[in-house]
Protein backbone atom coordinates (compact mmCIF):
# COMPACT_ATOMS: atom_id res chain seq x y z
CA UNK A 1 0.00 0.00 0.00
CA UNK A 2 1.21 3.22 -1.21
CA UNK A 3 0.09 6.74 -1.06
CA UNK A 4 1.71 9.34 -4.24
CA UNK A 5 2.18 12.53 -3.31
CA UNK A 6 -0.98 12.38 -1.23
CA UNK A 7 -3.43 12.42 -3.93
CA UNK A 8 -3.61 8.73 -5.03
CA UNK A 9 -3.07 5.51 -3.55
CA UNK A 10 -1.58 2.43 -4.57
CA UNK A 11 -2.79 -0.84 -3.60
CA UNK A 12 -1.89 -4.32 -3.92
CA UNK A 13 -4.54 -7.08 -3.95
CA UNK A 14 -5.17 -10.60 -4.34
CA UNK A 15 -5.43 -11.22 -8.10
CA UNK A 16 -5.66 -14.90 -7.82
CA UNK A 17 -4.33 -18.03 -6.79
CA UNK A 18 -1.63 -17.77 -9.11
CA UNK A 19 -1.15 -14.17 -8.50
CA UNK A 20 -1.51 -10.39 -7.49
CA UNK A 21 -2.24 -7.44 -9.02
CA UNK A 22 -2.43 -3.43 -7.72
CA UNK A 23 -5.18 -0.64 -8.05
CA UNK A 24 -4.69 3.02 -8.28
CA UNK A 25 -7.36 5.07 -6.84
CA UNK A 26 -7.66 8.50 -6.53
CA UNK A 27 -10.57 8.64 -4.30
CA UNK A 28 -10.02 11.60 -1.57
CA UNK A 29 -11.45 9.39 1.42
CA UNK A 30 -9.31 6.36 0.14
CA UNK A 31 -6.38 8.43 0.23
CA UNK A 32 -6.51 9.90 2.94
CA UNK A 33 -7.52 6.43 4.56
CA UNK A 34 -4.01 4.67 3.34
CA UNK A 35 -2.52 8.67 4.18
CA UNK A 36 -3.26 7.98 8.24
CA UNK A 37 -2.52 4.30 8.03
CA UNK A 38 0.22 4.42 6.92
CA UNK A 39 0.96 7.98 9.35
CA UNK A 40 0.29 5.67 12.17
CA UNK A 41 2.25 2.75 11.22
CA UNK A 42 5.23 4.73 10.75
CA UNK A 43 4.76 6.45 14.60
CA UNK A 44 4.80 3.03 15.97
CA UNK A 45 7.53 1.19 14.14
CA UNK A 46 11.02 1.27 14.81
CA UNK A 47 13.33 1.24 11.29
CA UNK A 48 14.85 -1.56 10.35
CA UNK A 49 18.18 -2.42 9.18
CA UNK A 50 18.32 -4.70 6.12
CA UNK A 51 21.54 -6.56 5.09
CA UNK A 52 23.06 -5.86 1.84
CA UNK A 53 22.54 -9.80 0.74
CA UNK A 54 24.93 -8.77 -2.73
CA UNK A 55 28.09 -8.73 0.34
CA UNK A 56 28.13 -12.31 1.16
CA UNK A 57 29.10 -13.14 5.22
CA UNK A 58 32.67 -14.51 5.63
CA UNK A 59 33.09 -16.19 9.32
CA UNK A 60 36.27 -17.59 9.80
CA UNK A 61 36.37 -21.11 11.11
CA UNK A 62 36.66 -19.90 15.06
CA UNK A 63 33.87 -17.44 14.76
CA UNK A 64 31.42 -20.66 13.12
CA UNK A 65 33.08 -22.08 15.72
CA UNK A 66 31.60 -19.92 18.82
CA UNK A 67 28.48 -19.19 16.76
CA UNK A 68 27.58 -22.71 17.39
CA UNK A 69 28.70 -23.24 20.76
CA UNK A 70 26.34 -20.07 21.07
CA UNK A 71 23.31 -21.72 20.11
CA UNK A 72 23.57 -24.35 23.06
CA UNK A 73 23.63 -21.21 25.39
CA UNK A 74 27.25 -21.09 26.20
CA UNK A 75 28.62 -18.38 28.39
CA UNK A 76 32.11 -16.56 26.86
CA UNK A 77 33.92 -18.06 29.52
CA UNK A 78 32.50 -21.88 28.86
CA UNK A 79 32.87 -21.13 25.15
CA UNK A 80 36.56 -20.23 26.29
CA UNK A 81 37.53 -22.93 27.89
CA UNK A 82 36.30 -25.56 24.97
CA UNK A 83 37.95 -23.71 22.63
CA UNK A 84 41.16 -23.34 24.76
CA UNK A 85 41.89 -19.58 24.15
CA UNK A 86 40.83 -17.02 26.85
CA UNK A 87 37.46 -15.48 26.87
CA UNK A 88 38.45 -11.84 25.91
CA UNK A 89 39.67 -13.50 22.84
CA UNK A 90 35.72 -15.31 22.73
CA UNK A 91 34.39 -11.36 23.38
CA UNK A 92 36.30 -9.86 21.08
CA UNK A 93 35.29 -12.46 18.52
CA UNK A 94 31.72 -12.08 19.29
CA UNK A 95 31.86 -8.11 18.83
CA UNK A 96 33.36 -8.72 15.18
CA UNK A 97 30.59 -10.70 14.68
CA UNK A 98 27.94 -8.05 15.71
CA UNK A 99 29.09 -5.66 13.27
CA UNK A 100 29.20 -8.96 10.63
CA UNK A 101 26.09 -9.61 11.42
CA UNK A 102 24.96 -6.24 11.80
CA UNK A 103 23.37 -6.76 15.23
CA UNK A 104 23.38 -5.25 18.56
CA UNK A 105 23.04 -8.29 20.88
CA UNK A 106 23.49 -12.33 21.51
CA UNK A 107 19.76 -12.88 20.99
CA UNK A 108 19.68 -10.93 17.69
CA UNK A 109 23.18 -12.80 16.77
CA UNK A 110 21.40 -16.31 17.10
CA UNK A 111 18.55 -15.05 15.13
CA UNK A 112 20.80 -13.59 12.44
CA UNK A 113 23.51 -16.79 12.74
CA UNK A 114 20.56 -19.17 12.34
CA UNK A 115 18.68 -17.01 9.09
CA UNK A 116 22.30 -17.45 7.32
CA UNK A 117 22.71 -21.20 7.71
CA UNK A 118 19.27 -21.41 6.81
CA UNK A 119 19.86 -19.35 3.45
CA UNK A 120 17.63 -16.63 3.96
Amino acid sequence: MFAIDRRLALVRVPLNAAGVSYIVTADRVVVQNVVTLIDRIVASSMPVQLRDRRRPLKPTLRQLRILHLMTYGMTDEKIASELKITSRTIRSAVADLYTMFEVQSRFELGIAYQRWVNGH
